[in-house]
């Protein structure tokens, strides 16, 4: 691959396949896609089948490894410094930190994160950003559900949405 390439790399994960489509040199994560989101046909995609698999760049493995603790409940640092903001406006910034500030097995609501990021009425906004979150599962959007407490929309569906959230709270299934 050339230096400016943009490749991508599928995996296993609890929940089903997931992929990265990253650059390589230097390393920036473009994009996470949850199981059933495909990969742009013009994309290299490989398939990693284990950690140690040479042909992936040592940054992807360990976005994966990431991914992997994320869903099994362990505590990660999230690569900021990897992620691609391009396109993602200082507001939408807010809210994927901040709900990357909710723990494991906890919840919050649109309007929590809306008051939060100290737009108390931007809750539809908090919502629409999530739906385009780039990098689902590291940035946990299916921790926020509506004020309701209904289960509110997700980019990967609402049955893999609720899967989560369960597991989650009951510490189960997703552990790896």
């Amino acid at each position: 691959m050339n230096k400016n390439s943009r490749d991508s790399v599928a995996f296993k994960t609890p929940i089903g396949d997931m992929s990265i489509i990253y650059r390589e040199s230097p390393f920036i994560i473009r994009r996470i896609l949850l199981p059933g989101n495909k990969v742009n046909e013009s994309s290299v995609l490989l398939f990693m089948d284990a950690s140690n698999d040479c042909s992936v760049h040592e940054k992807v493995k360990e976005t994966v490894q990431l991914i992997r603790d994320c869903i099994g409940g362990r505590a990660v640092v999230i690569p900021w410094e990897y992620m691609l903001w391009e396109g993602v406006t200082e507001l939408q910034k807010a809210v994927y930190f901040q709900t990357a500030e909710i723990p494991y097995g906890s919840l919050s609501t649109y309007k929590e994160i809306a008051r939060c990021i100290g737009r108390p009425k931007a809750c539809r906004f908090v919502g629409t950003a999530l739906s385009k979150n780039p990098f689902p599962v590291l940035i946990p959007c299916h921790r926020v559900i509506r004020s309701d407490n209904k289960i509110g929309g997700f980019g990967g569906g609402t049955k893999l949405k609720q899967l989560l959230i369960n597991a989650e709270a009951s510490d189960s299934l997703l552990r790896i």
